[in-house]
């Protein structure tokens, strides 16, 4: 009797350490074995490059680290919101809003709601991605050359709703050129806002809009601007020099260039300017988890190029940390500066 109510004990004892330990086999907060299991990783609406390249790394990490990546549509805006209040562990965002995430700048208002008043905090940068050009399209047939050229002229501007990078940017660069939706008004013309980049697209083409805020990709045709062409060739705005200056110091964009040929309408390489890709991670991943991510994109970045957006083709380390250091951005997640700063790329 004396022996069984030791072995009891024993137990007893041994089921209590289990429970303290975590050895049951759940979900434990802070165990970095537990935090490769699953990863919700929000993106942008189906059938986009976002899209395309979270799922691109879904696939990529249940191969290599035998990690579920749960992969849910999203937008630059809400997906920072997402990861900050714990509801994702990754996001795309632009790198346009870094500034305004970081310090407290209003970037959006929908009702009550002002988007980013108040610096995030759960947040940081894991890598840089693909890159998403943002033009001033008019007809081809237009008056107008330049941006500096729409100034204090009556043109119909066609952009779109709060929220919307493809408004964000455009704007910061009218104004660089002297021009506001103020200013357009009082020269006799209209500001239109369209929920979609298509609608906008189809104005010009049906010349009910002189000028139009439009975001594509530098190394690929957009399907869009196709079907502009079977109606009517396009051109592309200039930036002024200082304007490009002035907006690049505000925000940590790059400067790009749309090839001559990407379509038939573009006559000669044209200067733009460009966002970048920005993924984002929770402020409280671990350092582990963190560097296992990266170095599997790393390792497969031709199945990235394939999956997820031909312009990671060659990506190095250097390319997925090319914003390192410019301007006002949120905080460089401490195991990717570490594992960044093992390969050499800062």
């Amino acid at each position: 009797m004396k022996n069984t109510k030791i072995l009891f004990l024993l137990i007893g004892i041994f089921a209590l350490t289990c429970i303290l330990a975590g050895c049951g086999g759940g979900k434990q907060e802070g165990n970095s074995s537990s935090q490769l299991r699953n990863l919700k990783f929000v993106s942008g609406p189906t059938g986009t490059t976002w899209y395309s390249q979270a799922s691109a790394f879904a696939g990529i990490a249940s191969k290599e680290l035998g990690l579920t990546v749960d992969v849910l549509t999203g937008s630059a805006i809400s997906n920072v919101i997402q990861v900050e209040n714990g509801k994702a562990d990754l996001g795309l965002t632009f790198s346009s809003y870094l500034p305004a995430m970081t310090e407290g700048k209003v970037v959006a208002k929908i009702g009550d709601e002002e988007y980013f008043k108040e610096p995030v905090k759960n947040v940081r940068t894991l890598c840089n991605a693909t890159t998403a050009a943002y033009v001033l399209l008019v007809s081809a047939s237009s008056p107008y050359q330049t941006v500096s050229d729409l100034k204090d002229k009556p043109i119909k501007y066609v952009t779109y709703p709060v929220g919307f990078t493809g408004r964000y940017v455009p704007e910061k660069i009218l104004e660089a050129h002297g021009i506001t939706y103020e200013s357009i008004k009082a020269a006799g013309g209209k500001v239109d806002f369209v929920g979609k980049y298509q609608e906008a697209i189809d104005l010009l083409a049906k010349g009910q809009a002189d000028v139009v805020a439009y975001t594509m990709a530098v190394n690929a045709q957009a399907a869009a601007l196709a079907e502009l062409e079977s109606q009517k060739e396009f051109r592309i705005l200039k930036l002024d020099e200082e304007a490009i200056k002035k907006v690049t110091s505000e925000l940590p964009l790059i400067v790009a260039t749309v090839p001559k040929g990407l379509h038939k309408s573009i006559k000669e390489d044209t200067k733009v300017l460009a966002d970048v890709t920005t993924w984002v991670v929770r402020a409280d991943m671990p350092d582990e988890t963190v560097a296992k991510i990266l170095e599997a994109i790393l390792k497969n970045m031709d199945t990235m190029a394939q999956v997820g957006n031909s312009e990671f083709k060659g990506f190095t380390a250097k390319d997925l940390i090319r914003l390192y250091g410019k301007g006002s951005q949120i905080p460089l997640h401490p195991g990717a500066e570490k594992f960044f700063k093992e390969k050499g790329a800062i």
